[in-house]
């Protein structure tokens, strides 16, 4: 279907329903007035086979203690090679609440307090504190803008920083959040992972947008970089709550290709977490992963988003010649850049007090470096976007 059929079907108005991003305003913003573009989620009902395949669950089933289905295991192992050219192995999945609470294990289970965590800069937010709430030291290494607005990574200056810094845990963000990056192709990817190997350094690979790819740049699973030769050495994560927006499903694939580092994770989960298996999210993971309604939904989503970050950059870029736009490769989130009409101090009032947007600002994503820029969600309806497009450019 078109980008305003699928609109028309799908597009719901999530005012009062206790959504963070709609109903949440007052936990960031200064009013609650705003139109909201900042969580990353959608203000989209997901593929109506899997709301039939929860509903069809809980008529049939007593919501009691389970196990893992082998159906949602098939399912995944089988997107997984379909999807991204990425072969697993049954017993190298495991799983967490969520990708982030899967990375505050890995930081429990693989490091120590006061050790060194390394990103690349800009980020998201909670990378840095999963670290500060665990007392392990951030270390951002900002990556380049060129002048088409493409981040590259400066090698020399990461490996000087794991060296200096004696870092033990680099977090990979691919595609990147917030720049929209497909950041890990092959060549690139290999490099930053040979120089942690050189200096023992643990990856973990966040691939929690691996599927929202809306742009020329395919992704490329870190799992798979020179035929899976680093992958011994990482932990990579995802969940379909970004790629069919069920992130109040507490679900996230953890996948360990070393049998000593899962053994590892699996003994410091035991020690937090005592649960079994979710069966709805796995009823819902089983549906999106196998049924083509599902897969047809994606592929409308991704219209829309990619319709709709045209959109901006066209009226952006014809009332705004200076601003400057990272490409979308992937996920549904802009990266935008103001500092050629805004200044750093001013940013928050324009966007709350003049435009009425709660959008994700910059310095959440490595400090005040990035204080004229914000992140905005284009999972929403086109309206929406030609609304907060002609707001920022009237009040600019």
């Amino acid at each position: 279907m078109n980008t305003a059929e699928f609109t028309s079907k799908y597009y719901i108005d999530r005012r009062g329903s206790h959504s963070r991003k709609w109903d949440g305003q007052h936990l960031k913003f200064s009013r609650t007035d705003l139109l909201p573009l900042w969580v990353a989620d959608m203000d989209f009902m997901p593929p109506q086979c899997i709301q039939e395949a929860i509903c069809n669950y809980v008529k049939a089933n007593p919501l009691g203690y389970t196990m893992i289905n082998p159906n949602y295991i098939d399912a995944v192992i089988s997107w997984y090679k379909r999807r991204h050219h990425c072969n697993l192995q049954e017993d190298w999945l495991t799983s967490a609440p969520n990708v982030i609470t899967g990375i505050m294990w890995c930081i429990g289970a693989f490091t120590k307090p006061n050790d060194s965590i390394a990103v690349l800069s800009p980020v998201y937010g909670a990378f840095d504190t999963s670290a500060s709430d665990a007392q392990r030291h951030i270390i951002a290494v900002p990556m380049k803008r060129n002048e088409d607005n493409r981040y590259t990574v400066d090698y020399e200056t990461f490996e000087i920083a794991i060296i200096e810094h004696d870092v033990k845990l680099f977090i990979h963000c691919n595609p990147h959040n917030p720049i929209g990056q497909c950041v890990g192709l092959k060549r690139k990817m290999g490099r930053l992972f040979s120089i942690c190997r050189q200096h023992n350094v643990f990856i973990i690979s966040d691939e929690i947008h691996q599927d929202l790819i809306t742009g020329p740049t395919a992704f490329t699973s870190a799992l798979t970089v020179k035929n899976g030769a680093y992958a011994d050495n990482m932990i990579a994560m995802s969940s379909l709550s970004k790629s069919f927006n069920m992130a109040s499903l507490h679900h996230a694939e953890v996948i360990i290709p070393n049998e000593k580092l899962r053994s590892q994770f699996n003994a410091y989960k035991a020690h937090v977490y005592h649960t079994d298996s979710d069966v709805i999210a796995e009823t819902a993971i089983t549906a999106a992963y196998t049924h083509p309604e599902a897969e047809a939904w994606l592929t409308d989503i991704l219209a829309v988003v990619r319709e709709n970050y045209e959109y901006l950059c066209r009226e952006l870029c014809t009332a705004l010649p200076k601003i400057r736009i990272s490409p979308m490769d992937g996920t549904y989130l802009a990266w935008i850049d103001f500092g050629a009409y805004v200044k750093p101090e001013d940013m928050h009032d324009l966007f709350e007090n003049k435009c009425r947007l709660a959008s994700s600002f910059g310095e959440w994503f490595g400090g005040e470096s990035y204080a004229t820029f914000v992140r905005l969600n284009l999972a929403t309806s086109l309206e929406n976007i030609k609304a907060a497009t002609h707001s920022i450019i009237r009040n600019i």
